[in-house]
């Protein structure tokens, strides 16, 4: 069973090189066979430092930002209260200076373009704080069936700024399915656990410092957070620049049309963006 990181070596997906400024070609060959990749050590201890108080600032100083209403902020359930509790800030550049430049940075753009043998344009961003007791998400894969035009160049980049464990509800990705859709319903978004091989299943248990990259049809979930603290994670997507050029403004008008209605439903109130 693919249930851990491989050590690194010649045929390893994971880099133990800090500062890498691209993908090797062992590794881009892993990354289009299984649909990700790791990569160690590619911030230092004193970066990942900065990003970490910059989420304690966020929950201070931004404290009026988190509301139900604000098209900006998701909640999940506790796994066993059914408490709802704050889970991300999407996007966060626009408030965050610190998360914009992680999201720019030249190691993690030189990073995407290994990967599309051309310049990367950021799509999104969301910072995650999955606060302890939240439930995580069922499997499904990024890209929705339903939403045309979506690029299909979608990758992420996935920065923890926790340790990242079972314990806490880490990604578990499997490879292998990234060439196509999981399911041509595009009602369907979440899907059957059994769509997948348990056999091909991977915990990306990560340190800060380290990145997961992985494509946007890799089918991904995670369980609830069973610890105590917060397992905080920088999730930033990227587009080949082919692929449609610059969209990340359009997207997030797109994508907070779609989410009005179901917001407005849930909580019983108009909602805004702020």
């Amino acid at each position: 069973m693919v249930d851990m990181i491989a050590e690194a070596d010649a045929s390893s997906p994971v880099s133990q090189t800090a500062g890498v400024s691209e993908l090797s070609p062992q590794q881009l060959d892993r990354y289009r066979s299984d649909g990700f990749v790791v990569v160690r050590n590619l911030f230092s201890a004193t970066e990942i430092q900065g990003l970490r108080q910059e989420t304690e600032r966020l929950l201070t100083e931004c404290a009026d930002l988190i509301n139900p209403r604000n098209l900006r902020c998701r909640y999940m359930a506790h796994h066993e209260t059914g408490e709802s509790l704050f889970e991300v800030f999407d996007p966060v550049n626009d408030i965050s200076p610190i998360c914009e430049q992680f999201t720019h940075d030249p190691r993690i753009m030189n990073v995407m373009e290994s990967i599309y043998e051309e310049p990367a344009l950021l799509f999104k961003e969301k910072l995650i704080f999955k606060l302890p007791g939240a439930m995580g998400y069922n499997l499904h894969q990024d890209i929705p069936l339903y939403w045309e035009g979506f690029p299909r160049t979608f990758v992420t980049v996935l920065i923890p700024i926790d340790e990242t464990t079972r314990e806490n509800g880490c990604t578990e990705v499997f490879s292998g399915y990234h060439a196509d859709f999981l399911s041509n319903n595009p009602e369907v978004y979440m899907l059957p656990d059994e769509t997948v091989d348990p056999a091909r299943r991977t915990w990306l248990e990560l340190q800060p410092g380290d990145v997961a990259i992985f494509h946007g049809l890799t089918p991904h979930r995670s369980s609830p957070n069973r610890s105590h603290a917060m397992r905080r994670t920088l999730y930033v997507s990227y587009n080949a620049s082919s692929d449609g050029g610059d969209q990340r403004t359009a997207h997030y008008a797109k994508f907070q049309d779609k989410m009005r209605a179901r917001v407005e439903s849930q909580t019983g109130g108009k909602t805004y963006f702020q």
